[in-house]
């Protein structure tokens, strides 16, 4: 079971960008001081329809992985697809590293 808090002293970070107006997000590995440590890390997303998918993010500084996000059409606009991202380190401990929420972006944007 993943624990929340990762010890500073292994910590790394990771960064969920925003869903583009074709439904993808990246996720890139921004590395940290247990860098040396990781295992796996794996990229669960969880679509606005309940669909899954899951993929395996490289552990060097940098490496990236693109999900095929929700686009924001018909009923399920507006609505935010679920990305969480769990680390596992040498030990076998795994901690989530983010657990956020990415709403469709809109090609033409709404000026706000």
């Amino acid at each position: 079971m993943p624990t929340d808090v990762m010890p500073a002293n292994i910590a790394v970070s990771v960064s969920v960008g925003e869903k583009d107006y074709l439904g993808n997000i990246p996720v890139t590995f921004n590395g940290g001081a247990g860098q040396i440590n990781v295992n796996t890390i794996q990229v669960v997303l969880t679509r606005v329809d309940g669909s899954t998918e899951t993929q395996t993010l490289g552990s060097g500084m940098g490496d990236t992985v693109n999900l095929a996000g929700t686009r924001g059409s018909g009923s399920l606009s507006g609505q935010s697809d679920r990305v969480q991202v769990f680390v596992t380190m040498n030990n076998g401990q795994t901690y989530t590293v983010a657990d956020v929420f990415r709403e469709y972006r809109s090609r033409s944007g709404t000026g706000s």
